[in-house]
């Protein structure tokens, strides 16, 4: 059992049907060069071979009277590589529309609590012969930016490169190796889980008193009302536009900003 954060524990705490707490990703590879049209069947069959999986991957999120209902991360006894590595296809005429609408579907679904918070989705039937990987991560797991590096950490230029699968270990990785507090006994987690929250308390009335302060700012776990925040459901829509990443860069840096402000203020 390992301690998992309380900066963790608090996506999951608010989480509810409407309020899916996961990141996804969606990325386009062609196929390589020769390639039949058993290409993407025999990688998905691949990947399923692999059976030295990393702790992030095999863990899940556990609490119980022992725990005096503080999460920690367990491992998985009953792992199943093929319930989150899937392989789908969509129907004709295969554009971007078709998947686009299929990882819409796939995104507004909540992730299983009683499994690893993660799925990966390889879809083919584009018409134009490419294939996607949709990734879905809990954000209790691992943020955005975080997950973007480990994926580009499976990625590779060179096509001669074999690389790992993203749930498959690392050469400089030891063996079972443990985030978030490491290995620690049930009452030992709910300790330092108290010990945590006491320290973070006062910062939480800092910036409750701050937010007072400032009008302008926000209440703890609450964002200030603006026309990207008003109510949702649990449907989600997802959406790609195709930007030069240089050219987002220039106009962040001619606004004194950074990339993430130009995305907002483009959305």
């Amino acid at each position: 059992m390992a301690l998992m954060p309380l900066t963790d524990a608090m996506f999951l705490i608010p989480e509810t049907r409407d309020q899916p707490m996961h990141v996804g990703a969606l990325q386009l590879f062609r196929v390589p060069a020769g390639a039949g049209d058993d290409y993407l069947p025999n990688l998905y069959r691949e990947l399923l071979e692999t059976q030295d999986i990393r702790w992030l991957f095999r863990r899940r999120a556990h609490r119980s009277p022992l725990t005096l209902g503080q999460w920690t991360w367990i491992e998985d006894d009953q792992f199943d590589l093929e319930h989150h590595l899937r392989h789908s296809a969509l129907p004709r005429p295969g554009r971007i529309r078709e998947l686009l609408a299929l990882v819409s579907r796939l995104h507004g679904t909540l992730l299983d609590r009683q499994r690893p918070l993660w799925e990966a989705h390889l879809i083919e039937g584009l018409h134009d012969g490419r294939f996607a990987v949709y990734t879905k991560l809990h954000h209790a797991m691992m943020d955005g930016v975080s997950g973007l590096r480990l994926l580009a950490s499976s990625l590779s230029e060179d096509p001669t490169v074999t690389v790992p699968a993203p749930w498959a270990p690392r050469p400089d990785s030891g063996r079972r190796k443990k985030s978030g507090g490491g290995l620690m006994s049930a009452p030992g987690a709910v300790l330092r889980s108290a010990t945590e929250l006491v320290g973070l308390t006062p910062r939480l009335l800092q910036i409750a008193d701050q937010a007072l302060r400032e009008q302008a700012a926000a209440l703890p776990l609450q964002a200030p009302r603006t026309i990207l925040n008003g109510p949702i459901t649990g449907a989600r829509r997802f959406a790609a536009q195709s930007w030069q990443l240089e050219r987002i860069k220039a106009v962040a840096k001619a606004g004194e900003g950074t990339v993430n402000d130009v995305v907002l203020a483009m959305c």
